[in-house]
This record gives structure tokens, C-alpha cells and sequence, in this order.
């Protein structure tokens, strides 16, 4: 089974993605905060690791490189919708935008799943 984190502080969305995930049939499991995340990964196999990139770009690098992560676990970055965020001016190839649909989440997992190697 595959198994997704979805970090996010704001918990409407990580109760959607997980709402939405499990019904999909992927195992989830939820943070607030980086502290929180790293102790799953410490302790949890993870196959994606969903977060939103907020204004710290550092949280993806902080979670690949906590040195209990898998090194192929996929990233999934969460930002907001326009171009001017974050993730998109850091050139991030797994991007979704909030608000998402249920569809636009399900289509940005799966395609992150599907890659062959996860990005550094």
C-alpha cells in the first residue's frame, strides 16, 4: 500500500487530502508543523510526502534531508495558484495549486508517484 504525509498547518486541508486519498484507497497520514513530519518520517516507510511551501522554501530540503527519510520518497509542493508563489519562482515541477479539486489532488499524486526518481 502506498503511504502519503500530507503536511499543511491549515487543517481543512489536510482533513480534505486525507478524506480524498483514503477514498482513493492510499494510506494517509497528517502534520501541522515540520516537527511533527519528521518524527512520521522517522518512524514510517513514505512513499510521497505532500507539503505546502507556505513562504520557507527550506521545508522540502529540511524533510529529504532529516536523514530518516527514504531516498525515494516524492515530493508534492502545495502553493497558492498564482505565479508569483513560491514554488513556482523556485521552478518546482510537482506543484498543485490551493484551493485544489479532488481531482486536481488525485491527478498531482499520481503523476508525482509515476516518476521514476524523486526531485533533490
Amino acid at each position: 500500500m502506498i503511504t502519503i504525509l500530507v503536511l499543511d498547518a491549515d487543517p481543512a486541508v489536510r482533513l480534505t487530502a486525507r478524506r480524498v486519498l483514503e477514498h482513493a484507497g492510499f494510506t494517509v497520514i497528517t502534520a501541522a508543523d515540520r516537527h511533527s513530519a519528521i518524527a512520521w518520517l522517522a518512524s514510517l516507510a513514505v512513499d510521497l510526502v505532500i507539503y505546502d511551501i507556505g513562504e520557507d522554501r527550506s521545508t522540502g530540503p529540511m524533510l529529504r534531508d532529516s536523514g530518516n527519510s527514504d531516498p525515494g520518497m516524492r515530493m508534492l509542493v502545495l502553493s497558492r495558484k498564482d505565479l508569483s508563489s513560491p514554488a513556482a519562482a523556485a521552478g518546482e515541477n510537482n506543484l498543485l495549486g490551493k484551493p485544489f479539486t479532488e481531482s486536481e489532488l488525485l491527478t498531482a499524486v499520481r503523476r508525482s508517484l509515476a516518476q521514476s526518481t524523486p526531485r533533490s
